[in-house]
C-alpha cells in the first residue's frame, strides 16, 4: 500500500488513469475502509491518491452560473452552509439523514457521490447538478454516473434560487441508519417549475447504483398521458431500472407524493 499526494487534481486524474483498478481515491475514507477485510489495516496492492490537498475543492461558493459545492467539502460542512441551506434546502434535508455526526464530519461529498449508492446522488440528480471534473470541465452529473470508469469530480455545481424559482422536491430514505437498520433505498423527486407534474426521480440502493428513474418520468410527463398513471403502472416504469423489491418500495412512495394512490389497481 502506498499513498500518493498529486500537486492538482488533473495529476489525480492521471495517476488514476495510469494505475487503473489498483488506484483508489481517499477523502474521507469512510466509504473505503469498509471495503477492507481488516477495517484497521489497508489492503496490499492498492495506491491511494490523497484529494485533500487542493483548497478549491473544499470550498462552497455562490458564483454567477450557480452554487458551487467543492467535492471534498465535508458532509457536516456542507449539511449546515447557510448558501447551500439557501440554494438547495433538499441537500441538507438529506445529509440530516446520512450517518451518525462523526461520520458526516470526516466523509465528503465528492466520496458520497462517487461511491454510487450514497443519500446525496438522488438528490444532486433531481437537482439536475453538473460535475466539475478533474481538467475543468462541467457535465451532467446524471451523464458522469454513467461513464464505466467514473471520472474526478471536483466540485459539483447547482442552480441558483435567485435566477430558478425553487420547485417542490423531496427526499425519502426507507431504513435509517440511526435505527441500526441498513438503508434499503434512497429516493429523490422534482417538481416542474409550474407544481404540475414530477420533473425528476432519482434512486440509489445497495447493489444498485444512483441514476434517474427515466421510464417512471416519462411516465408522469403530463404530455405523455391525459390521466395519472397507476400505482400498477408506475410499479411496472421502476421494474424497468430497479429489481422487483425495490420497485415495490419506490413505486409507492412516488405513487404517495405524485397523487396517483387513488389509481391504485391493487393495495
Amino acid at each position: 500500500m502506498q499513498l500518493l499526494s498529486p500537486a492538482t487534481p488533473w495529476e489525480a486524474q492521471r495517476l488514476a488513469d495510469a494505475l487503473g483498478p489498483s488506484a483508489r481515491y481517499l477523502s474521507g475514507a469512510t466509504v473505503v475502509q469498509q471495503e477492507w477485510d481488516d477495517p484497521r489495516l489497508a489492503p496490499d496492492g492498492i495506491t491511494f491518491i490523497n484529494l485533500m490537498g487542493w483548497p478549491q475543492t473544499q470550498q462552497i461558493t455562490l458564483e454567477e452560473e450557480g452554487l458551487r459545492i467543492g467535492a471534498a467539502a465535508r458532509l457536516e460542512t456542507v449539511r449546515t452552509n447557510a448558501l447551500v441551506h439557501a440554494h438547495a434546502p433538499l441537500l441538507c434535508t438529506a445529509l440530516a439523514q446520512l450517518g451518525a455526526p462523526g461520520v458526516r464530519r470526516l466523509g465528503t461529498i465528492g466520496g458520497n457521490v462517487g461511491w454510487g449508492v450514497g443519500d446525496t446522488g438522488p438528490v444532486l440528480l433531481a437537482l439536475d447538478a453538473e460535475a466539475e471534473l478533474a481538467d475543468g470541465r462541467r457535465e451532467p452529473l446524471f451523464l458522469c454516473l454513467q461513464r464505466p470508469v467514473r471520472p474526478l469530480m471536483t466540485a459539483f455545481w447547482l442552480p441558483r434560487a435567485d435566477r430558478h424559482p425553487p420547485s417542490r422536491s423531496v427526499f425519502e430514505k426507507v431504513g435509517y441508519r440511526a435505527a441500526f437498520s441498513p438503508a434499503r433505498i434512497r429516493l429523490a423527486l422534482r417538481w416542474s417549475a409550474d407544481g404540475r407534474a414530477v420533473a425528476r426521480v432519482a434512486a440509489g440502493a445497495p447493489g444498485t447504483p444512483v441514476h434517474r428513474l427515466l421510464a417512471v418520468e416519462a411516465l408522469l410527463d403530463p404530455a405523455a398521458a391525459s390521466a395519472l398513471p397507476t400505482l400498477e403502472g408506475i410499479r411496472a416504469a421502476c421494474q424497468a431500472s430497479l429489481p422487483t423489491e425495490l420497485a415495490l418500495i419506490a413505486s409507492r412512495l412516488i405513487a404517495g407524493h405524485a397523487g396517483c394512490l387513488a389509481n391504485a389497481a391493487e393495495g
